[in-house]
């Protein structure tokens, strides 16, 4: 079921009132979860897409309230993606998928008849499943200030999780982070150059057992 009305001003687009409860958003819309805001409390709402925005600006008591997008995933159906924003503030990065959204991934490329996975990518609401070396290099491109590129492997609940991400900081330098499972500790680096960062992500994607060195 959905309703549209009361058209809100989205830089990339726009929001109406749309709401879906029976399990399917009506077509070029795709479910959404906003925390906090004027938007914090709907329960069903629905965004253009996908892909989804990756900023949405809404009115709000006068003013403009900002929401920008943490990633995309799904909780039911690997077909049906439900795009996570956070209110404007500071800078979140993608969470991690859970074991129970890792199993959601399995079950989806089995049912497709594929391979096991063994990593996924998430930029920009786009996840890349197993993406290889030019597909990392194009999204690390393609950062923008504030924005996060995030590789996280599909490890095995008692393995730990092991991933690394990228920030794109406002003053242009590079933050990364890696944990490689349950006995290593989040190593965190900073490098002003591109080039740097981007060998240090291709090769920690490129062999589980290598860690990321200092650039």
């Amino acid at each position: 079921m959905a309703s549209a009305s009361d058209i809100d001003t989205v830089e990339g687009g726009t929001v109406e009132d749309v709401f879906d409860t029976t399990g399917r958003p009506p077509k070029g819309w795709m479910h959404a979860l906003l925390h906090g805001g004027p938007y914090g409390g709907d329960v069903g709402r629905c965004v253009p897409g996908p892909p989804a925005p990756d900023m949405l600006t809404v009115p709000s008591a006068g003013d403009v309230h900002v929401y920008r997008l943490r990633t995309v995933g799904s909780w039911s159906d690997p077909d049906d993606p439900i795009a996570v924003y956070d209110p404007d503030g500071p800078v979140v990065p993608p969470l991690l998928l859970t074991d129970q959204e890792k199993e959601w991934l399995r079950e989806g490329q089995r049912r497709r008849g594929l391979g096991p996975i063994r990593l996924v990518a998430l930029v920009h609401g786009r996840m890349a499943r197993d993406p290889d070396a030019s597909t990392i290099e194009s999204m690390l491109a393609g950062l923008r200030n504030r924005e996060h590129l995030l590789l996280q492997r599909l490890t095995d609940p008692d393995e730990g999780d092991s991933y690394i991400h990228v920030l794109l900081d406002e003053d242009d330098t590079y933050e990364v982070e890696h944990q490689a499972g349950t006995a290593a500790g989040r190593d965190r680096t900073r490098s002003a150059s591109r080039a740097a960062v981007r060998d240090a992500v291709l090769r920690w994607a490129a062999e589980p057992a290598n860690g990321i060195r200092r650039t």
